[in-house]
């Protein structure tokens, strides 16, 4: 008998446990491999080493492998992770560029905006006089109110024509035909008698008691009603130290009311102070209301002497100058010059003027701002507005004014503390905002782009 050994023949053949453990690692390796982009075998080339079918083909592979496989599966991950290496490096490298012009973009518009607001006047030297004019005038008006109506004439000797040659410049379109409407025509009124006034107490001209009388009472009328209620009204109307056009339209809007509360509730001051310029003996016979001789007659025939002369101006030239194309060909009209009308439409007023009175669509309205393209219909509703609200604050914060001197000072503190908090936003917005929204309006197509990658990505997942 022949004798069989106890002890077990090796195993030449993996069993079936351990090929599956073989073909996971190949599956994992592989899979890692395809991760930093190299090619491999699909595992569908898998045969399983069970198949009887199978069996000697795979032997017969194991053999060519066993011969050479190792070296060139190792020449050819060498010069996949070459290549991918270098394709990283050149991706470095445009990366870095686009960072580099990025920068650069960045850094030209901020200084682009840095220069606009110097170009403005944003130094340290106008917002410091800026500063302490307003403590001057402060000064002034609390313990020497009898000159207050010189300081204003002084300064609006400067501030006036500053902000005109600003306009004559100003782009795209030129703004000196702004000083045509209501307010600006009334400083001129204004600083006109009160020079004229001054020249009495300089050269000894003199100006009739009647006319020195119709004047005041329809300068009170305007400067407590409408320019005391625009300060209120009016959003651009705020204390921006540094700004001389901002500062301009704040002095236009709140200097007149001033000198009129001095006039008013100081005028034995300033009797004694200017007897030659002033005589305020017809004081007592003034009366708010009463006919158009009282301060709100005066005042309201004063308004529409400004209302036909804008109205005839505005219909013959003004209407169609800032206008885009021409009216009736449709050709490009190359317009030099804005107006208030079209300033103030463009602002928003157009939509719901056309939304309320005219039918007309959101996006109508927004093409006509965009173009000017305002008609007379929209003018006269405009006008009669104005003309509604300029004549309502005559009669009612002007008549408060006129009859009680603490609501004068309320309107008139309010007035200032409002014109602060303005200013107060627009340098909050210098500081905190102004460069982001630029920044975002430069960069947009590259921020759109790349939110709607992310976007795409978000859909793939």
């Amino acid at each position: 008998m022949s004798k069989v050994s106890s002890n077990t023949p090796p195993q030449i053949f993996p069993t079936r446990s351990q090929s599956n453990d073989s073909q996971d690692l190949l599956r994992l390796s592989r899979l890692q491999v395809s991760e930093y982009g190299f090619d491999y075998v699909d595992d569908s080339s898998l045969e399983d080493d069970d198949d009887p079918t199978t069996v000697g083909q795979n032997n017969s592979n194991k053999n060519n492998d066993d011969a050479g496989g190792d070296n060139g599966d190792h020449y050819r991950l060498s010069s996949l992770t070459e290549e991918r290496t270098k394709n990283n490096d050149d991706n470095d490298v445009n990366f870095k560029r686009g960072e580099m012009e990025t920068i650069r973009k960045v850094l030209y518009e901020t200084e682009v905006i840095a220069l606009k607001r110097t170009a403005e006047g944003f130094n340290q030297v106008n917002f410091s006089l800026g500063v302490l004019n307003c403590f001057f005038l402060s000064y002034v008006l609390g313990d020497a109110p009898q000159h207050l109506w010189l300081l204003y004439l002084l300064e609006s000797l400067y501030m006036i024509p500053k902000k005109f040659r600003n306009m004559w410049r100003a782009k795209p379109l030129n703004e000196a035909l702004y000083y045509l409407d209501f307010c600006w025509c009334m400083n001129f009124i204004g600083i006109a008698l009160l020079a004229l006034l001054l020249s009495c107490e300089v050269a000894g001209l003199s100006v009739s008691v009647e006319v020195r009388k119709w004047f005041f009472k329809a300068l009170l009328g305007v400067s407590c009603g409408v320019l005391l209620s625009a300060n209120i009204a009016l959003p651009f109307v705020a204390c921006v130290f540094h700004d001389v056009n901002t500062m301009t339209g704040l002095f236009i809007h709140l200097m007149p009311p001033m000198v009129v509360y001095t006039f008013w509730w100081h005028s034995d001051e300033i009797t004694a102070s200017w007897p030659k310029a002033f005589n305020f003996a017809y004081m007592d016979e003034i009366r708010y209301f009463g006919g158009m001789d009282s301060v709100a007659g005066c005042s309201t025939f004063l308004y529409f002497m400004w209302f036909l002369f804008y109205i005839s101006f505005m219909l013959l030239v003004g209407i169609n100058l800032p206008r885009k194309y021409e009216k009736n060909s449709g050709a490009l009209a190359n317009p030099k010059y804005d107006t208030v009308f079209h300033s103030t439409m463009r602002m928003g007023v157009c939509i719901p003027i056309g939304t309320y009175f005219r039918k007309r669509k959101r996006a109508t309205s927004l093409k006509l701002m965009e173009e000017n393209d305002f008609d007379t219909v929209d003018f006269f509703i405009y006008m009669m507005f104005h003309m509604i609200l300029a004549l309502g604050s005559i009669y009612t914060v002007g008549y408060g004014c006129f009859s009680n001197k603490v609501f004068h000072k309320v309107v008139l503190g309010g007035s200032v503390v409002l014109a602060v908090v303005r200013g107060a936003n627009r340098y909050t917005y210098y500081s905190t905002k102004m460069y982001t929204r630029a920044l975002r309006k430069e960069f947009a197509g590259i921020l759109d782009q790349d939110k709607h990658q992310k976007g795409e990505y978000s859909r793939m997942d």
